[in-house]
């Protein structure tokens, strides 16, 4: 299996650091440790290809599947403000909030179900002249002076990396065209390359907040 860094993009704009003078072309890497946030369960020593699918009939629906088609999580409707994923025997894995009130469109993740309170991550979504950024905040991670992953969405080359505190060390790609204008419907089956030693639900939950921030700025929800 090709590693996501094959495809990569080399150039990383230059509106992420709000810097005028531009960033030098970055060397990307593969994690040098495992990336486990929700259990080391579901890291792979191997890179791995996943599809990404929303159900056209209950739009707040996603499943996820590997290269093989075996599904490996699906999330269900939103219910009292919470999405939860579960995995293909319906055990729920990870929830998270989908309100689209909170600032920065944050969202705030626990491992299983929310009634647990195990807090595992927030996401905060900013808008560069030329990107969109999802930071993401362990819970460990008390100040968030700086992000420890980031799902980057580059308008200039469409491309969406999902990468680690340090810019170069990539946790997956998405294979989608990223789209700007508010009046094109989102797309509804993407694949995602993922490096090897990452946590498959960790991304997984990542790709559906993205989407459901999309939507949200389709639908004017955008501040």
């Amino acid at each position: 299996m090709a590693s996501p860094l094959s495809t990569a993009s080399p150039c990383y704009s230059s509106d992420d650091d709000m810097s005028n003078k531009g960033t030098p072309d970055r060397a990307f890497k593969e994690p040098e440790y495992p990336v486990v946030v929700v259990d080391q369960k579901y890291c792979s020593n191997c890179a791995m290809q996943l599809m990404f699918e929303k159900n056209r009939q209950v739009e707040d629906k996603f499943k996820i599947s590997d290269d093989d088609g075996n599904i490996l999580f699906k999330a269900s409707k939103k219910k009292h403000g919470f999405r939860v994923m579960v995995d293909e025997s319906g055990e729920p894995v990870i929830s998270f909030t989908t309100k689209h009130i909170s600032i920065h469109r944050r969202r705030q993740a626990y491992k299983g179900d929310h009634h647990e309170h195990h807090r595992l991550f927030s996401v905060k979504k900013t808008r560069g002249r030329k990107s969109l950024r999802y930071d993401v905040y362990m819970a460990s991670n008390m100040t968030e002076s700086t992000f420890n992953y980031r799902v980057y969405d580059n308008f200039k080359d469409g491309t969406s990396i999902i990468f680690a505190q340090d810019k170069t060390t990539v946790l997956a790609q998405l294979h989608t065209q990223v789209i700007r204008q508010k009046t094109v419907k989102a797309e509804d089956k993407f694949s995602v390359s993922l490096s090897p030693n990452v946590d498959k639900a960790f991304v997984s939950a990542l790709l559906i907040i993205r989407e459901e921030v999309r939507k949200s700025r389709y639908k004017g929800y955008e501040s």
